[in-house]
């Protein structure tokens, strides 16, 4: 068995990693194994076994870092795919630490799996995780960002008149910017697991780059579109999603839609209007 060590713990920081263990044994017949009390994204992996440190201590440990902020593993990717763009943050991980061919491109929780789709129901996620509370800058400048990752004011206007024979939910924490307008107010009534279910079961997926995004990443049969409020042009135009030459698109899916805050399409993002 390996033991997987985790470097950071917030909602996507462990969801992004959630493939890693299926992956692993299916390259090797092999289950992970997780000691870190903080660590709840695996509760329903059947691949995954749950230990204290002293009973793990004689396994080799697998280090988990979802994204491209090693420049020695965004390196290693690219020799080995030749590819700047990473087919996903799964595929990104495996492919560094010796699985060159995952079988799970996607996260996975294992649970809300089967849930009916809502044809008319779109979940919605208005505002990203305050990163002052961590000790850092609420927008990072040097990647690219000029911005916070919360809807400014026509975004969510563009939502509510593009859906507005749609029923929207809107999850998220108290303190997220409200949605308003005839969506249904969430905020604040979910834990995770129940999250996940209501995400599951809707048609459509609108948010930002947070925690319900990497949610709602989980089930590939619900449309995912992203709004990347905190990037300007010029970012949009230099990077893609998947890129792992910045270690922020290097959180974002490939497959999923992208949007931007601007009246115009930009690189492989589309104007907010046509959300």
């Amino acid at each position: 068995m390996y033991k997987l060590r985790f470097n950071f713990f917030h909602i996507g920081d462990q969801i992004a990693t959630t493939a890693i263990p299926e992956n692993v044994f299916r390259a090797s017949g092999r289950k992970c194994i997780i000691t870190q009390p903080q660590i709840w994204a695996f509760q329903h992996n059947p691949y995954v076994v749950f230990m204290d440190e002293a009973q793990a201590a004689e396994y080799p440990e697998i280090s988990l870092i979802p994204d491209c902020r090693a420049t020695q593993q965004a390196q290693h990717y690219f020799d080995s795919m030749k590819n700047m763009t990473a087919g996903s943050q799964s595929e990104y991980m495996c492919v560094n630490f010796g699985v060159s061919d995952p079988v799970l491109r996607h996260p996975r929780l294992y649970l809300h799996e089967d849930k009916k789709t809502i044809p008319h129901k779109v979940v919605v996620h208005t505002s990203g995780s305050d990163r002052t509370r961590d000790g850092e800058p609420a927008i990072r400048h040097a990647s690219g960002e000029d911005e916070v990752r919360v809807m400014s004011d026509a975004v969510l206007g563009s939502i509510l008149e593009n859906y507005r024979d749609y029923e929207l939910i809107q999850v998220g924490s108290p303190a997220d910017k409200p949605l308003g307008g005839h969506s249904i107010d969430m905020r604040g009534q979910h834990d995770y697991w129940q999250l996940a279910g209501e995400i599951a079961s809707a048609a459509k997926f609108i948010g930002v780059n947070s925690g319900p995004m990497h949610i709602a990443n989980c089930y590939p049969r619900l449309e995912k579109r992203i709004v990347m409020m905190e990037l300007p042009q010029e970012t949009l135009r230099q990077f893609r999603p998947g890129d792992v030459r910045n270690w922020l698109f290097s959180w974002l899916d490939p497959s999923n839609m992208f949007f931007n805050k601007l009246d115009t399409d930009v690189g492989l993002t589309f104007s907010h209007r046509k959300i």
